[in-house]
């Protein structure tokens, strides 16, 4: 199915950055001067090594105590005189061609705000933020339901889109009508749940056949369609 926001469609491509060697105060001068959270830092091949933060600037003002990683980090950031010294590293990353749920658990998971974008030659390609996500779910509903009609029906699924009923209502895509087969509901209902913008997905599809308890190897034999039809719970 044809992705329309995949991390290269919305991604930063004009992106602050810095080198290993870039002095503490250059860092910040930087963050300020780009109004950004934090940049990658990169060496001279276009490498991303880590990503250095107005968080990890403030390491300064904090005492670290303890013997842990933890501890050690915040010590070392600390003291750090270079975004080498102050970057948090390895960076977590995604790449162009990604898709946004994907950087969306990413950033979830471990807690950031941004990821560096690498592109296919793995060098630094752009910068992709919580912002840059949130934006998708303006995608306006006209353009969903083209989509959904388009490329998950149509394309996707070889349904006659004007076979059955799509709404979408600020990003809540109501589903009805009548397909070929049970197995045929679910799948419909997971790609247009996948499809950019949609926050719900509402079906109330009906199956001509009851797929379910058919063998692999079992062809649906003919006069079954009245007789077995039924409603997807």
């Amino acid at each position: 199915m044809k992705r329309t926001h995949q991390i290269r469609s919305v991604m930063t491509t004009d992106v602050a950055q810095a080198s290993p060697d870039l002095p503490f105060k250059a860092v910040a001068a930087l963050l300020e001067e780009r109004g950004v959270g934090g940049a990658p830092v990169v060496d001279e091949h276009g490498r991303v090594l880590g990503v250095v933060s107005r968080g990890d600037l403030l390491e300064r003002d904090v005492e670290h105590h303890g013997i842990g990683p933890q501890a050690r980090r915040g010590r070392r950031k600390a003291e750090g005189l270079f975004a080498a010294d102050l970057m948090s590293a390895p960076a977590i990353t995604v790449s162009v061609d990604d898709d946004l749920r994907h950087a969306a658990q990413l950033m979830e998971t471990h807690r950031v705000h941004r990821l560096p974008v690498l592109g296919e030659d793995g060098t630094l390609a752009g910068v992709v933020s919580r912002a840059d996500l949130v934006r998708v779910f303006l995608r306006p509903d006209n353009e969903i339901r083209a989509e959904v009609r388009d490329e998950v029906l149509e394309r996707e699924m070889c349904i006659d889109p004007a076979s059955l009923y799509v709404a979408v209502q600020d990003g809540v895509v109501t589903l009805s009508g009548r397909v070929e087969r049970y197995s045929m509901i679910p799948v419909i209902a997971a790609l247009v749940g996948r499809v950019d913008g949609v926050v719900e997905v509402k079906e109330q599809l009906r199956a001509e056949l009851d797929d379910r308890s058919l063998r692999p190897d079992e062809p649906p034999a003919s006069g079954l369609f009245g007789d077995r039809s039924i409603h997807h719970p």
